[in-house]
């Protein structure tokens, strides 16, 4: 019986030290050759979303400021994500693309990953957030 009381004591002290991981921090720098306008930004956490270009875990839309815009996006779990960002030079929200369908503003991704024939793959532009948080530089071509 005493065994039973100080196997769970220990089992509970053992549970209140594993604490979940805190949520981090992720800085981002993104630039660009063209003034004014804002620039878009989406984190997501997987493969599918990544390549849909849909439901990211964040999205922002933020002035661009300077040729390269600084941004802090808090509260991320630690994890693999990977980014994508375009400069909306013309204020319509999305990117504008040319008559044949190549994007007329400037773009880019985490890790500076580029795709050879459309956007990269989510492990091309991978990177994982640790603990400590995370900074990303991004050109928009």
């Amino acid at each position: 019986m005493k065994l039973a009381i100080l196997t769970s004591a220990l089992a509970l002290l053992l549970a209140g030290l594993a604490t979940p991981s805190a949520a981090q921090d992720l800085t981002l720098s993104l630039s660009t050759r063209e003034a004014g306008g804002r620039i878009a930004i989406a984190v997501y956490r997987d493969a599918e979303s990544f390549r849909r270009s849909e439901n990211p875990v964040l999205s922002r839309m933020v002035a661009r400021t300077s040729p390269v815009t600084t941004v802090t996006l808090p509260d991320l779990p630690p994890g693999r994500y990977a980014v994508a960002a375009f400069h909306d030079t013309d204020g319509n929200g999305d990117l504008t693309l040319w008559p044949f369908g190549l994007p007329k503003e400037a773009y880019g991704f985490s890790r500076d990953a580029r795709g050879r024939f459309g956007p990269p793959t989510f492990a091309q532009a991978a990177f994982d957030l640790p603990t400590s948080g995370a900074r990303q530089a991004i050109r928009l071509h």
